[in-house]
């Protein structure tokens, strides 16, 4: 073998081993938890399709984060409102564990086009309530019992909790993640691509970390882009790409909330 082709074959394992370097497991350990404080703050949410720069689907998300003591443990709750034209489409009661953010409960409420859903999952043991069939049922049940042999970070908190991962590693960040309904859990890559400044309305600049990830699919073109602010770890803005649409995420400078009833009289 020349001398050439050696350094080629050894100048390609370098790349290689550099790259698969670049690539850190995540645990609870890593997760900036002491980051997290109570409050409250909303999202407006919506789909659009390309050729139309339009406005579909669009959602008010309120998500509430409270430190509360539940059955003698210290515990991380997240509430979740989702609010369209026709009123509530989605809640959330997610109970996660102070030391590890493992998921301890979660009640969810779904509407869509086949109908209402409740579905509650309290450790391994899951009821659900809607038109959902037999077997549907069934694969919930046991994604739910496959995500559970390891340690899983709930992807129905990201919008919490994927700020906590730490981004200021850089490289890529890999994640266990599951949600009630996927077959098992999935490893999915957060890439950090580099710093990104949005400033508000008021003025003020964030610096934030713009972090992209495939969803655990590479390759199929579904990608989300997110801008994190470094300071407060919040996401300040998300683009989707899925199945050839868009969806976009904006925080809100005031959370959604009505702080008195509207008189229906004159």
């Amino acid at each position: 073998m020349t001398y050439f082709r050696r350094g080629l074959i050894v100048s390609f394992a370098l790349l290689c081993a550099n790259a698969h370097a670049q690539v850190a497991e995540i645990g609870p350990r890593d997760l900036h938890v002491e980051a997290l404080r109570p409050k409250t703050y909303s999202y407006l949410v919506y789909n659009s399709a390309p050729a139309k720069d339009d406005v579909q689907l669009a959602n008010l998300a309120t998500v509430t984060l409270s430190s509360q003591r539940i059955e003698g443990k210290q515990a991380w709750v997240i509430e979740q409102a989702w609010r369209d034209e026709r009123g509530t489409s989605h809640t959330a009661h997610t109970v996660h564990a102070a030391d590890d953010l493992s998921t301890l409960s979660q009640k969810s409420h779904w509407r869509n086009a086949r109908g209402t859903y409740d579905i509650e999952l309290i450790g391994q043991g899951l009821e659900v309530a809607g038109p959902a069939s037999r077997e549907e049922v069934q694969k919930m049940y046991a994604g739910v019992a496959a995500a559970s042999r390891a340690w899983w970070l709930n992807w129905h908190s990201d919008l919490v909790l994927l700020p906590l991962l730490p981004f200021e590693r850089g490289g890529t960040l890999r994640i266990r993640l599951f949600d009630v309904g996927m077959p098992d859990a999935l490893h999915v890559d957060y890439v950090v691509k580099g710093e990104s400044v949005i400033e508000d309305a008021m003025g003020e600049k964030h610096v934030c970390w713009l972090v992209e990830t495939e969803s655990g699919a590479p390759g199929q073109g579904n990608v989300q882009r997110f801008w994190i602010d470094k300071q407060t770890r919040t996401v300040m803005k998300q683009e989707d790409l899925y199945q050839g649409n868009y969806r976009d995420k904006y925080l809100l400078s005031v959370p959604v909330s009505r702080s008195y009833p509207v008189s229906t009289t004159r």
